[in-house]
Order: structure tokens, then C-alpha cells, then sequence
């Protein structure tokens, strides 16, 4: 792919697909809430539409390689969103006067710091060839690896709120 207009129009459209898979699926969980079940699975399909537009733009854009290569990507991409953005943004906030946001945008950084031990620790668990169970908070992102902690050591939630990864 030699045209940067056409590799910089898949980037957008692969942030765009993915942003609204995404958006669709929280929409999805609401509309579940207000129990409207078939506008859930209409959000829930276009949902995953969205997701497939998504995948083949990163298949044209050559972003998936082996899985060594893609864990090693993926914790490079987690070091520079921690590292990088996350302080902008909480600064940007607290200047504001956002705690909320602030706060939200602290446990995303938090939380980008513990994926960054989870890749890590994902090529130990494929050389042993160990199946891990992972579980996620609902409040903050967080990721446990092999056992629900007894409160969520990002939020401070209860292990009640955590739920098992497919």
C-alpha cells in the first residue's frame, strides 16, 4: 500500500468502526436495562457488524501479526497511553475542576499499567502452555489474572462487580 491517503483513510475508518462497536454496545446494555430486548440485538448486531469493518480494515492495514509479535505491539501501545496521555489528561481535568472525569481517567491510567504486566505475563502463561482465567471489574477495567481479588485494587469495589473474560 503505497498511498499514505489510503492508509491514513483505514486508520480513520478502522477508529471509526471501532468507536462505534463500542458505543453500540453500551447502548445495547441500556436498552437491556429498560428491557427493549429486540433493540438490544439490533445494537448487539450492528455491534458486531461494526467489529467486522473494524478487523478488516486492521487485516488491509497488516496490524495483525503472530501473537508474539501482536503481545509485543499491545504492551508497547500500553506503555506510551499510560506513559503519555493519561497525565495530560488528569492534569487537564483537575485544572477544570472534573474530579469525576479526573478520577476515570486516574483508574484508566492505573488500569494501563497492570495490562502492561498481563502481556508480560501472557507469553509466560503460552510457553507453559497454561490456560489463564481472567477477570474484570465493571467499574474500572481492571484485569485479574487467575482469581477474583477480595475488592478491586484500582477502585476499591467489592468482588462482586468482577466478571469472567470470554
Amino acid at each position: 500500500m503505497a498511498d499514505n491517503t489510503t492508509k491514513d483513510n483505514l486508520h480513520m475508518a478502522y477508529e471509526g468502526e471501532s468507536k462505534a462497536s463500542v458505543r453500540l454496545k453500551v447502548y445495547a446494555g441500556k436498552a437491556e436495562e429498560e428491557e427493549y430486548p429486540g433493540v438490544a440485538r439490533l445494537f448487539h448486531a450492528i455491534a458486531e457488524s461494526e467489529g467486522i469493518h473494524a478487523r478488516n480494515n486492521l487485516r488491509l492495514l497488516h496490524e495483525i501479526k503472530d501473537t508474539e509479535t501482536n503481545l509485543s505491539d499491545s504492551l508497547a501501545r500500553e506503555q506510551k497511553i499510560a506513559g503519555v496521555s493519561y497525565g495530560s489528561f488528569i492534569a487537564q481535568a483537575e485544572s477544570e475542576g472534573d474530579e469525576n472525569t479526573a478520577r476515570m481517567f486516574t483508574w484508566a491510567r492505573d488500569v494501563e499499567e497492570v495490562h502492561e504486566k498481563l502481556y508480560e505475563k501472557a507469553l509466560e502463561h503460552m510457553l507453559a502452555e497454561e490456560e489463564p482465567t481472567y477477570y474484570i471489574c465493571d467499574v474500572c477495567g481492571y484485569v485479574a489474572d487467575g482469581s477474583i481479588p477480595d475488592k478491586c485494587p484500582v477502585c476499591g469495589n467489592p468482588a462482586d462487580v468482577f466478571f469472567e473474560a470470554k
